[in-house]
């Protein structure tokens, strides 16, 4: 009797889980949607990363609720060839296309089989999206021609929660020029400017705009994610938080010391995902990355392997690459700047060579830079005077040929050790270490440009300096200004 009775609340127990069953619906778990933010000329100056004296809460909080990476390296120090090399996932020289500022009829054509990377996402059947709400400027800034359509949609409402989207917003600030945040302004006095700068009002007034872009900044983030949560697209939205490269200002921007190349980089996402468990809320990634990795790691969020052709790496995940030992970055052409320098950065040291040196890092300025950077012109003055220190005159001299720094003591890179005999070995292994990665890459940045290209890189100066000539003028009268202000109140 005991048994029956059994049986029968079994039986009982199995039609109701069945009928509840047939009751609930069928669930698709649908892809996550893909966020880049990208800020154009921003180093680690945000209050997350320790920058003292910046208010940055919103992406601090993004920080708090994800990955903070903290060795991020792009592969170029200025934005045309770092976002070309982020649209395929590729060194810039790789595919011929590592100047800045190329005529369109100068173009190079991607290589036969390489797509950039919201192609990849369209096929994968994803809306891509050039965001221009938001404070998005649209820009792409890449310097190859594609066989392929660009972005989808420019504006939020082309998305929704029905498809998939990768989107990109990127915010004009900090680029120059600057804007002011009246509300919370930053005091000059308080601001510490690197040591290769003279500590003047100039510097600190520069550096402290620079940080209220960055306040201003953070707070188009703000908006983005609170554009986000109401269209209800925030829980399936990984967000990726970056810039193109670092601070736009001297011996930072178009140079490979770590204040060019060195990014922010925050990766969130929800906590519905399953990615979330590879990005803990809170945590901290110090491995060596390079800016293609974000590529690479992008595509893995959708669920796409890495193409064969890309040179960058998926940095975290279920099936991850190996972690990199070294990163390399690239500096050519910048308008009717030719540098044609090149880096590689391991955990502990620096190693560039400098294939043109007869020009100082202030010579290497554009008119443009000239038009716009008061630092260029202290430099200059103070050098006139002889004020300058031996690291600040550093900035005027030329370029040494090769240049190695030991970066665990010393951050800004200011003692090359090239020449200490000591150290042989080690400037040999960074040598071989850049030599086997140019040959690997097939560096088309040391080949010679065609006098085609040539004539038009110096046409484009000589239109640069005529357009720039009286901004140069009016902004050099006015550090000099500064300067004299400066001595009478002193004496």
């Amino acid at each position: 009797m005991q048994n029956r009775y059994r049986l029968f609340w079994i039986g009982i127990g199995i039609t109701a889980l069945l009928a509840c069953r047939q009751q609930e619906p069928e669930t698709v778990t649908q892809p996550p949607n893909v966020l880049w933010i990208l800020a154009e000329d921003l180093s680690q100056d945000l209050a997350c990363y320790g920058y003292p004296g910046v208010l940055t809460p919103h992406v601090d909080a993004l920080a708090a609720d994800g990955m903070r990476f903290t060795r991020v390296f792009t592969t170029a120090p200025a934005c045309t060839p770092s976002r070309t090399a982020l649209a395929c996932g590729m060194y810039q020289n790789s595919i011929n296309a590592h100047h800045m500022r190329y005529p369109d009829e100068l173009m190079t054509a991607l290589p036969d089989g390489i797509l950039p990377i919201n192609e990849l996402f369209r096929r994968q059947g994803y809306i891509t999206a050039n965001i221009k709400d938001s404070h998005g400027t649209g820009k792409t800034d890449w310097s190859f021609r594609s066989p392929v359509a660009g972005f989808d949609v420019q504006h939020w409402d082309s998305l929704s929660q029905d498809k998939p989207f990768f989107a990109v917003v990127n915010l004009r600030l900090t680029h120059r020029p600057f804007e002011q945040d009246t509300l919370h302004p930053v005091d000059p006095a308080t601001v510490k400017v690197p040591p290769y700068y003279p500590d003047h009002a100039v510097a600190r007034e520069d550096f402290a705009q620079y940080l209220e872009t960055a306040q201003l900044m953070d707070q188009q983030v703000g908006e983005i994610l609170t554009e986000l949560e109401n269209r209800g697209l925030r829980d399936n939205t990984i967000i990726v938080f970056f810039s193109d490269h670092g601070r736009p200002m001297s011996r930072a921007k178009y140079f490979l010391y770590d204040s060019g190349i060195q990014i922010p980089l925050i990766i969130q996402a929800p906590e519905k995902l399953s990615w979330r468990k590879y990005l803990p809320a809170g945590s901290v990634n110090d491995d060596l990355i390079s800016a293609i990795d974000i590529s690479a790691t992008s595509l893995a969020f959708a669920g796409l392997d890495r193409q064969e052709w890309m040179q960058g790496r998926v940095i975290l995940g279920p099936h991850p690459d190996d972690k990199r030992t070294a990163v390399f970055s690239v500096a050519d052409r910048f308008g009717e700047t030719h540098l044609k320098s090149r880096a590689v950065r391991t955990a502990q040291w620096k190693y560039i060579r400098n294939y043109i040196h007869n020009i100082s890092v202030n010579e290497g300025a554009t008119a443009y830079r000239k038009a716009n950077h008061p630092i260029y012109h202290l430099l200059n003055i103070y050098n006139e005077k002889s004020l300058l220190t031996p690291e600040q005159k550093a900035l005027v001299m030329p370029l040494p040929e090769e240049e190695l720094y030991n970066l665990e003591v010393d951050l800004y890179e200011m003692n090359n050790l090239a020449g200490d005999p000591s150290l042989k070995k080690q400037l040999q292994e960074m040598q071989t270490l850049l030599a086997n990665w140019q040959n690997e890459i097939h560096d088309y940045g040391m080949e010679p440009d065609s006098e085609a290209l040539q004539k038009a890189f110096e046409e484009y100066g000589r239109e640069s300096a005529a357009k720039n000539g009286k901004k140069i003028e009016k902004l050099e009268a006015e550090v000099r200004k500064k300067i004299e202000e400066t001595e009478i109140a002193v004496h």
